[in-house]
């Protein structure tokens, strides 16, 4: 392992906003060369599409169903070894950059940074954006002057860390929008000249970047994220050091694993992943199994399930499991395996049946009275929440 090791992590960020995944917008030179240089996940997910338990999996290698937490609330500190424990065994002065609004979103429902952490609670990172008025776009010019001045404050604080130990972990997490712009995906040309000013300070081979969660983009409809195990919420990037002699790994891997590949620069592969939007108190939870091309969503409070080939349907619009499909012109019903060319139904059912059988071996459900309550709780947020439109 190098001495100095930075992680840098940035909210929401799509893999399609970045050129090494496929965009065409965006010029990002360093991120490109350090891509050359190491290894490309293509098709690494998050443990969860919410910020709290994405990083809870990153730092201790867990799911949220393999640790004692039950619900979204405030947590007691991680009892077990994460990420920063390890490294700071190690020798390592562990440092952690982000917005001081984490501190009160993220921190409180996760707790996984060690206890000699240092966190930098800085407040030149997220643009404050002025209240949004119905029925009118927002102002989306670019700040150059709040810019610059972002990026030397960051750069300032990143030597300062990187020459105040012989041994550091350097982790930087950017919000939604880093100062001077307005949007999700409006700032990528920021981000590569922020990992630009890490590569001043930090080896090229010491040197990972990746996201938290995606965000639904538009995707069904929906431009948040939380709330859906969907490709544009839970599938990110993953840029690392050159692991094992790859330029790309090509089967499926989950942020739990991040911690073996920091620490270990190895990497075992995973028959199944997981990735879920809740804790299993929560009524509103949702769960994926992915297994290859092939990934099973349930739906806790529906009770409904779909099962998606990625590779042909990647923007899962057809649910395998449907054997009818209505055509909203003719208003009818039609035969799906009719309607739409596929030709490995006869995969179907057998991986049905096989991420099924993966998501019973792990499901929990609260008390009956419990469910009731949180259900109960869950009703009055969402009416709260229309009354105060």
């Amino acid at each position: 392992m190098k001495d100095k090791i930075a992680l840098i992590s940035k909210d929401v960020l799509l893999k399609s906003y970045l050129p090494v995944y496929g965009n065409t917008y965006y010029k990002t030179p360093n991120i490109d060369e350090l891509a050359q240089k190491g290894t490309v996940f293509l098709k690494h997910y998050t443990a969860a599409p919410s910020t709290a338990m994405s990083f809870t999996a990153m730092f201790t290698g867990l799911y949220a169903f393999e640790t004692d937490r039950q619900k979204y609330v405030e947590v007691s500190e991680f009892g077990g070894d994460t990420l920063f424990d390890k490294l700071f065994d190690r020798g390592y002065a562990c440092h952690i950059v982000w917005d001081k609004s984490y501190m009160r979103l993220a921190h409180k429902y996760s707790k996984c940074y060690g206890a000699h952490s240092k966190i930098h609670n800085t407040d030149f990172l997220t643009r404050k954006q002025p209240p949004h008025i119905n029925g009118r776009h927002d102002d989306m010019s670019f700040d150059p002057t709040a810019e610059k001045d972002c990026l030397a404050k960051f750069e300032e604080l990143t030597k300062q860390i990187c020459d105040s130990s012989p041994k550091v972990f350097y982790w930087a997490h950017l919000p939604h929008a880093l100062m001077g712009r307005n949007a999700y995906g409006s700032d990528i040309d920021m981000l590569d000249r922020m990992v630009g000013i890490i590569r001043k300070y930090f080896d090229d081979d010491a040197i990972y970047i990746t996201a938290d969660h995606g965000h639904m983009n538009g995707r069904h409809g929906k431009y948040g994220y939380g709330f859906d195990v969907n490709q544009n919420a839970i599938e990110i990037p993953l840029i690392t050091a050159r692991i094992e002699n790859r330029a790309t790994v090509d089967f499926p891997t989950s942020n739990v694993q991040l911690m073996e590949i920091i620490l270990d620069q190895s990497l075992q592969k995973r028959d199944v992943l997981y990735s879920e939007t809740a804790y299993y108190m929560q009524p509103h939870r949702k769960i994926a199994v992915i297994r290859g091309k092939y990934k099973y969503i349930y739906e806790k409070k529906t009770g409904r399930e779909f099962l998606y080939d990625v590779e042909w349907d990647p923007e899962e619009n057809v649910n395998l499991l449907a054997t009818e499909i209505y055509d909203v012109d003719r208003r009818r019903k039609y035969s799906a395996t009719q309607r739409f060319f596929y030709p490995y139904w006869t995969d179907v059912l057998k991986e049905y049946e096989c991420l099924k059988a993966q998501k019973d071996s792990i499901w929990k459900d609260p008390p009956f009275l419990v469910d009731i309550k949180e259900r109960f709780i869950q009703w009055l947020k969402i009416l709260y929440t229309r009354l105060q439109r």
